[in-house]
């Protein structure tokens, strides 16, 4: 009788098996149990907070159990507010020059949850932001179509 047909493993569990019974490895999926089914992570940097953690890099899981995998986040646990920041691969003070005679330049951030799992932390959340912060020179901001560099003034 084949047991690992279809697999019963949740979340990218190995099905192995004997004779009469299946075994899941959850090895490296961020989950356990007999099926694979439990997530290791919290849901939530408030919920690390209340296990006593401080601010770091933790890894979360926002649907728990739910069809979304964990990912990196930072937890800022500083005020009474716990304020979570969605990685991103962009070191701070990326040096960034123009490819194209038109003189534009397009970067592309790669963060470490997708839309999903951003709308999933996002959908509970009081409060939501996002901070974006550049230095120029010499450079003609917001696509401006006056000569003159936007000032913000």
């Amino acid at each position: 009788m084949v047991q690992c047909m279809p697999n019963h493993c949740e979340h990218g569990g190995k099905c192995t098996q004997t004779w009469d019974s299946f075994r899941c490895s959850c090895e490296g999926t961020g989950y356990t149990g007999a099926t694979c089914h439990n997530s290791i992570y919290e849901q939530s940097c408030e919920a690390y907070k209340h296990l006593g953690k401080t601010s770091d890099a933790y890894w979360i899981d926002p649907d728990g159990s739910g069809p979304l995998g964990p990912f990196k986040v930072h937890c800022n646990m500083t005020e009474d507010k716990v304020w979570t920041t969605v990685i991103h691969d962009l070191q701070p003070q990326t040096s960034v020059s123009s490819s194209s005679q038109e003189k534009r330049t397009v970067l592309q951030l790669n963060y470490s949850a997708s839309m999903e799992q951003v709308s999933a932390i996002t959908i509970s959340a009081e409060h939501c932001e996002q901070y974006v912060s550049y230095s120029c020179r010499m450079s003609r901001l917001l696509n401006t179509p006056e000569a003159l560099a936007y000032s913000g003034a």
